[in-house]
């Protein structure tokens, strides 16, 4: 597979033809093969392609810097106002930022749905691992296969090609254009991420912009097919295909490098990908360097430039692991004489089948990690349960909080969450148990400042509360820091929604609750924290044929009518339940001086939460702008977002209505 041709044509001008050929003659059918592979104008026309590919690509993250820094800056802007007591900090306040107010709410709106399905009886045919991203994300990928097409098939200037090379000028601007995908791959691959850090998205963003990584890939792997498949159709054409395989050394070692790119691609799928994921990353990496080695093998020495396109990537990615080897050795203290982080494991049992979760806590005595961001997660490792394993957790404390420690809450599922859990039951009666432990990090943190919003609104799922209650944690802190300043935060409404199968779960962060509640109520911030419970047998009456929870309620099909435990197996939450969340409110209050649901700290109430009832009366209390931030299932995080875009669009957000913006903030691992 040729990928620029390696033969020297004539010099005429004239569109190469067979006219006059013999191709039953050996020397000319070999002659007139080599004009076709004549890459002299042929390169120059594929160089052009892959700049004109890249000046795209900077175009595009020049624009998303641009908009982060106008963002930021925004939200700058609003606690400046809001220090000096500006009556509105989190409202525009002239034609320029109403412009740009109203700008962003129509982008929200476009791109914050996701319609991934998640539930439901009429969707069990639908496999698990099946996940639509998000419209923003659907438009970038749509825009750059789009771009990539446009690149490969509308030449510029003097790009065309007509004769006998038509075919082969194609092939090597597909080629190109291929070779030119692989920087961008390993940018968006790697933890410190270059893209993320010159987008404004910070430099641990890599979660979030993992799924372009993919998609990229699966350009370059387009590209390739076009470069090979096309040139084949032109060398077929004159009956050349036995001769150039013969004559040629680059059709093997293109297919092996295709081979290989094709095996990679394969692989990210995502029940393969999710059936050992350290596996995959182990063979993942080895592949690409097999891939690196076949692809500058394949590379004509006539194109000597299209190598730049893969040292390149190469010096990226040993940066990338030259930076992360120094800073998790900095991190853990392996260049000091000290000893490693030591971790205590902590059972957290919920009262459901499924176990409980982990509480982990890594002392701050022995580790350099003294600074993160609420919402942030670190790659942890612990070489008790797996010497190579790591496992991403998200930072329930703050840097001040927990004496400086890092805590993490992981449910119980299988491998390493599952080997901490049966540590933590094991050493029950002690709480503790000292294990080395190591962390990789911190990433992550890539939202908006929600102290600099008028209205936050936290919602959460299970152990996804720990990116929640470490924003909770931080505002509640900020909050106190600034009313001992004699100053106040934007921030004038807190929402903490989180939705729990049982109510021994709240347990697990009582005292992280009441802690937060009572200092942003000490700073004057109003504070509203619901609990909803989804599977406790204890909140609910037994089943009767007039509640209908077997019809859209909250127990499933063959669920007795004597049982008392409602759980459904189709998800824990989604927006069908909004009759159980509504029975369930009933059945709360009646009973309040029986249960002692509701307290000063949190409300308590049974059934599932119906998202757009609850953003909405969030939304029509907001004096400013709101910032939701959630995570938890993905059955919880598509119901908010499309609650998210039918309030914006319902309420005309910024458009004359009066109706202030809403940002959305979805944290998930894809």
């Amino acid at each position: 597979m040729d990928m620029d041709g390696m033969g020297s044509g004539d010099d005429s001008s004239m569109p190469l033809n067979a006219t006059g050929v013999d191709f039953s003659n050996a020397t000319q059918a070999f002659n007139f093969l080599q004009d076709i592979l004549d890459d002299t104008t042929l390169q120059i026309d594929g160089s052009n392609a892959a700049k004109r590919f890249w000046y795209g690509v900077a175009a595009v993250v020049g624009l998303a810097a641009v908009c982060n820094f106008v963002s930021a800056v925004s939200l700058k802007l609003r606690l400046r106002a809001s220090h000096a007591n500006h009556p509105a900090p989190c409202r525009p306040s002239n034609p320029a930022g109403q412009a740009v107010a109203t700008t962003t709410a129509i982008l929200r709106e476009a791109t914050y749905l996701q319609l991934t399905p998640s539930s439901g009886r009429r969707l069990r045919h639908v496999p698990w691992w099946f996940k639509v991203p998000p419209f923003g994300s659907l438009f970038v990928i749509g825009a750059y296969v789009t771009f990539i097409l446009v690149l490969q098939f509308i030449p510029a200037g003097d790009g065309a090609v007509s004769g006998a090379q038509h075919d082969q000028a194609l092939s090597v601007r597909a080629a190109w254009l291929a070779v030119a995908q692989m920087p961008l791959v390993v940018m968006l691959a790697g933890k410190n991420n270059v893209v993320g850090l010159v987008a404004g998205l910070g430099p641990g963003a890599y979660e979030r912009l993992n799924v372009f990584h993919r998609w990229t890939a699966r350009g370059m792997l387009l590209l390739a097919t076009f470069h090979f498949g096309i040139e084949s159709v032109g060398w077929n054409e004159y009956g050349l295909m036995q001769l150039e395989w013969q004559t040629d050394s680059c059709p093997p070692t293109g297919i092996a490098a295709y081979a290989l790119l094709l095996w990679m691609n394969l692989t990210t799928v995502a029940p393969l990908r999710h059936l050992s994921y350290e596996l995959f990353v182990a063979q993942h990496l080895v592949t690409f360097f097999g891939f690196v080695i076949a692809l500058m093998m394949h590379l004509p020495t006539t194109a000597l430039s299209s190598r730049n396109y893969v040292y390149v990537p190469i010096g990226l990615y040993v940066l990338d692991r030259a930076i992360r080897s120094l800073r998790f050795a900095v991190h853990n203290s392996l260049v000091s004489p000290r000893r490693a982080g030591r971790a205590s494991l902590e059972a957290l049992e919920d009262g459901t089948e499924a176990g409980g979760a982990t509480r982990i806590r890594v002392a701050a005595a022995n580790r350099h990690l003294t600074t993160w961001k609420a919402g942030s997660h670190v790659l942890l490792g612990i070489p008790r349960f797996g010497v190579a394993q790591s496992h991403p957790a998200t930072i329930l404390s703050t840097p001040t909080s927990h004496g400086g420690d890092l805590v993490f809450l992981l449910r119980a599922h299988g491998g390493f969450t599952r080997k901490l859990f049966q540590a933590a039951v094991a050493n029950k009666d002690s709480r503790s148990t000292d294990l080395v432990a190591f962390v990789d990090g911190p990433y992550g943190g890539s939202h908006s400042d929600f102290a600099a919003f008028d209205t936050a609104l936290l919602v959460a799922g299970g152990t996804g509360v720990t990116f929640a209650l470490s924003i909770l944690l931080s505002l509640a802190e900020r909050a106190e820091a600034a009313s001992a300043a004699g100053k106040r935060l934007p921030l004038r409404v807190v929402r903490f929604l989180w939705a729990i199968k049982n109510r021994r779960a709240l347990a697990w962060i009582t005292t992280e609750l009441k802690s937060a509640t009572d200092q942003l109520r000490a700073a004057g911030i109003e504070v509203k924290i619901t609990i909803f419970v989804t599977c406790d047998g204890d909140l609910t009456d037994e089943p009767t044929a007039t509640t209908n929870w077997g019809k859209g309620g909250c127990c499933c099909a063959g669920d007795g009518p004597s049982s008392k435990v409602c759980c459904c197996e189709t998800g824990v939450l989604s927006e069908k339940g909004a009759s159980a969340a509504d029975v369930g409110e009933k059945v709360s209050q009646d009973r309040d001086s029986q249960k002692s649901s509701l307290d000063q700290t949190y409300q308590l109430q049974a059934g599932r939460p119906a998202f757009k009832t609850l953003v909405s009366e969030v939304l029509l209390a907001a004096e400013g702008e709101t910032g939701i931030g959630a995570c938890g299932p993905l059955s919880l995080t598509t119901s908010v977002r499309s609650a998210v875009v039918q309030i914006s669009d319902e309420r005309a957000v910024h458009k004359g209505s009066g109706a202030q913006g809403i940002y959305l903030h979805v944290e998930a691992f894809h």
